[in-house]
């Protein structure tokens, strides 16, 4: 993996559980427009941030928010579908 974030370890597993948690509750809401899944959006947004600004950033200057954005996106995926209920 290249210098992301990821593979140096500044993201953990429980990050991206933490993370993943929040991602089921607005990407796979019943309802996408009700408030408690907008809630969760708002909240996935500023935790992203929050990681981004305080731990990637600082080491990778070059990465965009928008990439990191979209791996923690595919992450969070692939942790609900491993981590799925039979």
């Amino acid at each position: 993996m290249s210098e992301d974030g990821f593979s140096a370890g500044l993201v953990s597993r429980n990050d991206i559980a933490e993370l993943a948690g929040l991602f089921d509750r607005f990407e796979f809401a019943f309802d996408p427009r009700s408030l408690s899944a907008k809630e969760a959006e708002s909240d996935f947004d500023d935790a992203l941030r929050k990681l981004f600004d305080e731990r990637v950033a600082p080491k990778f200057p070059n990465l965009s928010f928008v990439n990191f954005h979209g791996k923690v996106k595919s992450l969070c995926r692939a942790y609900l579908k491993k981590n799925a209920p039979p």
